[in-house]
C-alpha cells in the first residue's frame, strides 16, 4: 500500500485506493450487522509461526501476526460523546474521527481447535502482559523464544491473544495508539501539564520522559524558559511542598560542562534527592484525544466478534489489565465501553482487573497523563460496580451504571495487599460502604479476591536483597492462582458455571480492621507501617487531604501475616512474614516512606537458638515443623484444598509444591547473618 495515501486515511480495496470513510459507508450499506463496529481496516503486515510450528496440546500450532487496525468514530454517537475533546478532533469528509492502533495477535493456525475466546492483552505502558502473567514466561516486546512463551498455558487453553494500542507510546517498539490531537476553531489548544517523579539515586539531570510514571514525552514545554513553570520538592506524597527557585533548574542536561536544552530532561543544579517526590508543572499545547483508546478496545472486540469477514474471529472477548491497566479497565467499564457503539451488544464478556485498587485514572482528560501511578490522586466515586449513593454529593452511581441491563460483563477483581496499604488505593472500599462503616454485597456479575500479604508486583525465588528495600523482597508467586481464576471466569462466561467464591476480609468477621488497630510482632530492626498515609478522595472540593477515606486493612496473626482473603499455601504454612508493602532503604532515600508496589519478606529463625539470638518473638522453623517432609506435607495439603475449590489447578500442584521445596532449601542454605532482619 502506498504509505503516503495510507497516512492520509486511504485504504486499498480491489486494487484501488479509496478514502477510509468510504469503507465505513460501504460497511454500513452491505453489512448492517456490523454498523456499530467502526473498524475501517485491518492491515496485517506479516505472520510467522510460533516456535517453528510447535504444537500446544490439542490446540496445535500458533502463529504470531502484527499489523495496524484503523478506526472511524462518529462524534455524535451518544456512546462516543463521553470521549473528552472528540468534538475537537479533525474530521474526514463524512464527519468522522479517524485514528489507528498497533495490532499484535497470537492465534491458533487452525481456529477450529481454539476455545472461541479472544483474550485482549491491555498493554501496560505499551508492554504486553498475558504471556508473563499466565504462561509464566519472560517478558518480551516481541516474544520469540521458548522462555518468552513460557509453558504455553494460554495456548493449550486455546485462546486467541490480541493486543491493541490504547495509549500513545511514541519512540518505542511497544503496542501503541495513534490518536488525533484536539484544536479549538483551528487554533492550538494550550494547557498545563503536571506530573511527579521520585529519583532512586542522586542525580542532577533526571530523564522525565523515561520515568515510569510520567507522560511528559508527548508534551514538550511551550516556552522552555518561562518563569512561571514550577518544580517542587517534598518528602512523601503528602509532605509539605517546597517550590524550587526557577533559576535553580531548567530543561536540559549537562554536556561538556554546559547545560544544553533538552525537553526530555530536567537539570537541577543542587541535585535531585533520592526518595523525595518532585512535581513538575509547565504549559504545553496540542492535547491528545486519549479517550479514543477506550473506543479502540471496544470496537476491535466488537468487530472481531460480530463481523464474519473480520481477520480475527471469536465468539467471546475477555480483557486483562494490571496496575495502570487494571485501573484503565475499571474506567472502561465505568464509561460504558464494554458495550458496542450501538449499545445493543456486548463488546467484552469478561474483564479480569488485577491490582486496580479502588481507583480510576487520567485516561480521558485534556492533557491527561495516562502513566500517572494513581498515587492517592485517582480515588473517585463511584467505586462499587452496582449503584450506591454518595453521601458527600448525593449522587447515585456505580461503575456499571452506563451498561444496559443484560449486557453486563463478568468481572473478576483480583487485588493484592498493596492496594489496601500502598499509594492510598484503599481497596477495601470495593466491598464496604464508602465511609467504611459496613460490609456490602458485591454485584452478581462481580467476584473479588484479595491476595493476603501479597505485594502489587509478583514475587519470585530466591527472595532478593534489593538495594532500594530495607528487607528482602516478598517472593510469593501468585500466577498459579491467576490461571485458576481465569479458567473460572471462562467457565462462568461460556457455561454459566459459577466461579470460586469471592475471598476478602470483612468487618462482620472482625478480619477487616482500621489500620490504627493493627498490631505487628516486635521484631528487632523491622519497621512497621503504623504511620503511612491512607487514601483520599480526589473528586471533592478543597485540598486532597481534606477528604480522607477510611484506612481499612486485613488483621494479621502473631507472625504479622494477614489472616483473611485469598490465603495461599505460602501464608497458611509460612516460612516467614510476608507483607504487601516495603520501606525504602537508606541508600534509596526517605527510609520512612514506602516504596511503591513492593513487598517485604522477613524469614523466620530456623532454630530456637537463632530465635533467642535475634530476639525474635516468632516461633522458629524447628518449633513449627518436624522436618522438611512435614513442612511439604502440610503445604501440599493446603494447596490440594485450594485446588478442590477451584482456586488452584490440579495440573499446577506439582509446580506449586516444587516451589515450596526450593524455598525451604534456600532458607536452610543461608547463613544466620544473611537471614536476620
Amino acid at each position: 500500500m502506498n504509505e503516503e495515501l495510507k497516512h492520509r486515511g486511504f485504504r486499498q480495496i480491489m486494487g484501488i485506493y479509496v478514502p477510509g470513510f468510504v469503507l465505513v459507508l460501504l460497511g454500513l450499506l452491505f453489512n448492517p450487522n456490523d454498523a456499530h463496529a467502526h473498524v475501517t481496516d485491518v492491515v496485517i503486515t506479516h505472520c510467522t509461526d510460533v516456535l517453528g510450528g510447535k504444537p500446544f496440546g490439542e490446540t496445535g500450532a500458533y502463529e504470531k501476526c502484527v499489523g495496524t487496525i484503523y478506526f472511524a468514530l462518529d462524534p455524535q454517537n451518544p456512546r462516543n460523546r463521553i470521549i473528552v475533546d472528540l468534538d475537537k478532533a479533525p474530521r474526514n469528509a463524512m464527519g468522522q474521527i479517524e485514528f489507528s492502533s498497533d495490532l499484535f495477535v497470537l492465534r491458533p493456525k487452525d481456529p477450529s481447535r481454539g476455545n472461541e475466546a479472544i483474550f485482549f492483552d491491555v498493554v501496560n505502558r505499551g508492554n504486553k502482559l498475558l504471556l508473563g502473567r499466565f504462561n509464566l514466561a519472560e517478558g518480551a516486546i516481541d516474544p520469540t523464544s521458548e522462555a518468552e512463551f513460557g509453558d504455553g498455558f494460554l495456548m493449550q487453553q486455546g485462546y486467541t491473544l490480541v493486543a491493541v494500542g490504547w495509549e500513545a507510546t511514541p519512540n518505542t517498539r511497544a503496542v501503541s495508539l495513534y490518536p488525533p490531537r484536539a484544536t479549538e476553531n483551528g487554533q492550538p489548544i494550550t494547557g498545563l501539564v503536571s506530573n511527579w517523579f521520585i529519583p532512586l539515586t542522586p542525580t542532577r539531570a533526571f530523564e522525565i520522559t523515561s520515568s515510569y510514571w510520567s507522560g511528559f514525552e508527548e508534551y514538550p514545554p511551550l516556552y522552555p524558559t518561562d518563569p512561571t513553570y514550577q518544580l517542587t520538592e517534598r518528602l512523601g506524597y503528602h509532605g509539605e511542598q517546597r517550590v524550587l527557585p526557577r533559576d535553580s533548574w531548567e530543561f536540559g542536561q549537562m554536556v561538556d560542562g554546559v547545560v544544553t536544552y533538552d525537553p526530555t530532561h530536567v537539570f537541577l543544579w543542587t541535585g535531585f534527592r533520592p526518595g523525595y517526590t518532585y512535581q513538575l508543572t509547565y504549559r504545553s499545547k496540542d492535547p491528545l484525544v486519549n479517550g479514543v483508546g477506550f473506543a479502540a478496545l471496544r470496537d476491535a472486540a466488537s468487530y472481531f466478534k460480530y463481523n464474519p469477514e473480520a481477520e480475527i474471529q471469536g465468539r467471546y472477548a475477555y480483557a486483562y489489565g494490571v496496575s495502570q491497566t487494571g485501573r484503565y479497565l475499571r474506567q472502561l467499564i465505568h464509561e460504558g465501553f464494554t458495550v458496542d457503539e450501538g449499545g445493543e451488544r456486548k463488546a467484552f464478556d469478561g474483564v479480569f482487573v488485577h491490582a486496580g485498587g479502588s481507583s480510576l485514572g487520567p485516561y480521558n482528560e485534556r492533557f491527561g497523563q495516562p502513566n500517572d501511578g494513581g498515587f492517592h490522586s485517582q480515588t473517585k466515586f463511584p467505586i462499587l460496580y452496582h449503584e450506591t449513593r454518595d453521601p458527600a454529593t448525593g449522587k447515585t452511581e456505580g461503575l456499571g451504571s452506563r451498561i444496559p441491563d443484560g449486557l453486563h460483563p463478568k468481572v473478576v477483581l483480583y487485588e493484592t495487599s498493596s492496594e489496601y496499604w500502598d499509594r492510598g488505593r484503599v481497596a477495601a472500599l470495593n466491598h464496604t460502604s464508602i465511609d467504611g462503616s459496613q460490609d456490602v454485597d458485591l454485584a452478581e456479575n462481580v467476584r473479588f479476591y484479595v491476595m493476603a500479604s501479597i505485594p502489587h508486583s509478583n514475587g519470585s525465588l530466591p527472595p532478593a536483597r534489593r538495594f532500594e528495600l530495607q528487607e528482602r523482597a516478598n517472593p510469593i508467586d501468585v500466577r498459579f492462582s491467576m490461571r485458576a481464576l481465569l479458567v473460572g471466569m471462562d467457565q462462568w462466561v461460556q457455561d454459566g458455571e459459577l466461579p470460586p467464591a469471592s475471598r476478602y476480609p470483612t468487618l462482620s468477621a472482625g478480619t477487616l480492621i482500621d489500620r490504627d488497630e493493627i498490631k505487628f510482632p516486635e521484631i528487632p530492626g523491622v519497621q512497621w507501617p503504623y504511620h503511612v498515609p491512607g487514601g483520599y478522595r480526589s473528586d471533592l472540593p478543597g485540598q486532597l487531604t481534606d477528604n480522607p477515606l477510611p484506612f481499612l486493612v486485613s488483621d494479621v496473626d502473631d507472625d504479622g501475616n494477614e489472616v483473611d482473603g485469598f490465603v495461599l499455601p505460602e501464608l497458611a504454612v509460612p516460612l516467614g512474614t510476608y507483607t504487601g508493602w516495603a520501606f525504602r532503604s537508606e541508600r534509596a532515600g526517605a527510609p520512612r516512606e514506602i516504596l511503591m508496589m513492593a513487598g517485604s519478606y522477613v524469614p523466620f529463625p530456623r532454630t530456637r537458638e537463632e530465635r533467642r539470638e535475634w530476639g525474635d518473638p516468632r516461633l522458629s522453623l524447628e518449633e513449627r515443623y518436624d522436618s522438611r517432609t512435614d513442612y511439604l506435607r502440610r503445604f501440599e495439603e493446603q494447596a490440594a484444598a485450594l485446588a478442590d475449590e477451584g482456586y488452584l489447578l490440579e495440573q499446577d500442584l506439582e509446580q506449586v509444591v516444587s516451589g515450596a521445596a526450593s524455598h525451604w532449601d534456600w532458607v536452610m542454605e543461608q547463613s544466620s547473618e544473611s537471614l536476620r532482619p
